[in-house]
């Protein structure tokens, strides 16, 4: 992953260049001229070979960006530090823009929204279940090696995982006698207030445990005593579980993003999930318009 920082008289604007999901994800920005921003984000695509853009905007940018080439995907309410982020997207290959899957992934989200929000099936107590450290980093990476042939972030790395915990991230496990039976985190924005459920993978020995709910009740739980009030999740929306486990949990469904990165083997669309809140309920019914028309 690298970043870029840059600025002139017209905008300034800062972005992570992802190589593995080829994109360019903007993480900050100013600018009284959109056209120039715009045109700023699609030559810098071009010229490192990266083929889609994530442009989360304040609101009523939207509006503004638009009309060059970004359309809305979703949004995540709260995601600056309170106020709502749009998430714009432009693809300057149109083959990225394709996906072939939607139609029959949006058709199973209608299906899991429909589904009632049944509380949670106490977890077995063979299964003890707690924050990570880095004794466990070594246990995590290789479970994710194990359940994603591919993944976004070098989460197979035990340093890495360590790191992430180091700098704040929240990983919490759950074991089966001395076997890590599954893992999740939360990737923290303190100064925004937010925060990403991310990282879940049960071992498939342990699947239909209800490990990943649990986790994630755990982890939210611990976010929100520390005042970080926006949670959200990226989950595959070819993944009924994951979807289902984010729905049940009270999680909003608030657009679909598109090819958005690589993982397990091929480039996969992503549900956006939002801790609920008031108006969310008609976000919900816009993207699943948007999306299949």
């Amino acid at each position: 992953m690298k970043y870029i920082r840059y600025s002139d008289m017209n905008f300034s604007v800062k972005a992570q260049l992802d190589q593995v999901s080829s994109r360019v994800w903007v993480t900050d920005y100013q600018t009284d001229n959109p056209a120039a921003l715009s045109a700023f984000l699609l030559d810098l695509a071009h010229r490192r070979g990266l083929d889609k853009i994530i442009f989360p905007v304040r609101p009523g940018d939207e509006r503004k960006f638009k009309g060059e080439g970004f359309y809305a995907e979703g949004t995540i309410r709260g995601y600056f530090d309170g106020t709502d982020a749009c998430f714009l997207a432009a693809f300057p290959s149109h083959q990225r823009a394709v996906s072939r899957y939607l139609s029959k992934e949006l058709k199973m989200l209608r299906e899991i929204l429909q589904r009632p929000k049944t509380p949670r099936k106490k977890i077995s107590q063979n299964f003890s279940i707690g924050p990570a450290s880095a004794k466990d980093a070594p246990a995590m990476s290789f479970l994710f090696r194990k359940v994603f042939a591919s993944y976004p972030t070098p989460v197979h790395e035990p340093l890495y995982l360590t790191k992430a915990m180091e700098k704040g991230d929240i990983y919490m496990v759950a074991y089966c006698g001395d076997r890590l039976a599954g893992v999740s985190s939360a990737e923290i924005q303190q100064d925004q207030r937010r925060a990403e459920l991310t990282n879940c993978a049960v071992d498939e020995d342990f699947g239909g445990e209800g490990l990943i709910t649990c986790i994630l009740e755990k982890i939210a739980n611990i976010c929100l005593s520390r005042n970080i009030n926006c949670l959200y999740s990226l989950a595959r929306a070819s993944s009924y579980g994951m979807n289902l486990v984010l729905h049940r949990l009270g999680y909003t469904y608030s657009g679909t993003m598109t090819n958005n990165c690589h993982i397990g083997g091929r480039f996969e669309n992503m549900n956006i999930w939002v801790r609920p809140s008031g108006g969310q309920e008609n976000k919900r019914k816009k993207f699943l318009f948007h999306q299949t028309t």
